[in-house]
């Protein structure tokens, strides 16, 4: 069996080199964990697109918009947009539904929400038509929403703006509703009836 000693010499070069892979590695470890911790990706349905619409709607910088994503009622996404602007709080929730028939399920909402049955009830105003968004987009006065589809999505933006009035909130609505809708490349499925 064959024994080497090394030198008093060699010994503190290896220790001086294992020291600095250490620090090394550490640093390396380090420098990973901050970029895992970094900001999380921005959900699909809270479009840059609409954050900078609705600011320049209000007036303010996209920065001081928040938002949040979550699903809805109708199993759909959708994306809340809060800011203030004039000293009150809006929020501006666009629901993105992709189901089938958006053409078909506008066209029904409209005519639900315009039937009474004998006098209409007090504060009761029927959906208005809406001029530039594509067929039957429609302002809902009763509920402060605006639906629009685009032959693929079915598109709800509902307006919490207390005070504000219904130009207002018609105007912000549609900033927000517009990056949702892109015109639609190749067939479209726009039977009225399934």
């Amino acid at each position: 069996m064959l024994t080497i000693a090394a030198s008093p010499r060699c010994n503190a070069r290896f220790g001086a080199r294992l020291a600095t892979v250490l620090i090394a590695i550490g640093l390396a470890q380090l420098v990973a964990a901050c970029g895992a911790s970094s900001v999380a990706a921005r959900p699909a349905v809270c479009k840059l697109k609409a954050q900078q619409a609705i600011a320049r709607d209000l007036g303010i910088k996209p920065g001081s918009i928040a938002y949040t994503h979550s699903i809805a009622n109708n199993a759909m996404p959708q994306c809340a947009f809060r800011a203030r602007a004039g000293g009150r709080k809006v929020v501006v929730t666009v629901n993105v539904d992709n189901g089938p028939q958006p053409y078909f399920r506008l066209g029904r909402t409209i005519n639900e929400a315009t039937q009474i049955f004998g006098a209409p009830p007090p504060g009761f105003r029927a959906p208005e038509g809406l001029s530039g968004l594509f067929p039957f987009a429609s302002w809902f006065p009763n509920t402060d929403q605006l639906m629009a589809m685009n032959y693929r999505v079915l598109v709800t933006v509902t307006v919490g703006w207390p005070g504000a009035g219904r130009n207002a909130e018609v105007a912000v609505a549609r900033a927000a509703a517009v990056p949702y809708l892109p015109r639609p490349h190749g067939p479209l499925n726009a039977i009225l009836y399934p």
